[in-house]
């Protein structure tokens, strides 16, 4: 009997792109699978994490009552900035959904934190109070 062996296969992400002066260094890559990739740069192109964490204060898919701030932990902070992302809603929803479909936001979050983002920096979530 032969037995089906499954391999996924992955991409190596850097969580601070190169063109922002990312390093091979272990920690800034990541390994995805090819469409979950595809689609973090479909929603954020190569921005720093200054500029995703301001464009996620501004995406629909955020609740009214929470705002995202991004802290510098550790290492270089960055100086360029990115570009590149869709600007196409359709797409842009379409990405949010391949990455993030069925978890709280809060867990989206937690996801780019420890997946996506450059790991110089944090985002954190804070309630806005009414």
């Amino acid at each position: 009997m032969r037995r089906l062996i499954l391999r996924i296969i992955t991409e190596e992400h850097h969580r601070r792109a190169r063109s922002l002066m990312g390093t091979e260094a272990p920690s800034n890559i990541s390994y995805l699978k090819g469409k979950i990739h595809k689609a973090w740069h479909v929603l954020v192109g190569n921005m720093n994490a200054l500029q995703i964490c301001d464009f996620l204060n501004h995406i629909e898919f955020k609740p009214e009552n929470i705002n995202i701030t991004c802290v510098f932990i550790n290492g270089t902070p960055v100086i360029l900035k990115g570009k590149n992302n869709s600007k196409n809603p359709t797409k842009i929803r379409r990405a949010w959904e391949t990455l993030f479909k069925g978890l709280e936001f809060k867990d989206a979050i937690a996801y780019i934190n420890n997946q996506l983002l450059d790991p110089s920096y944090h985002l954190y979530l804070e309630e806005i109070k009414k």
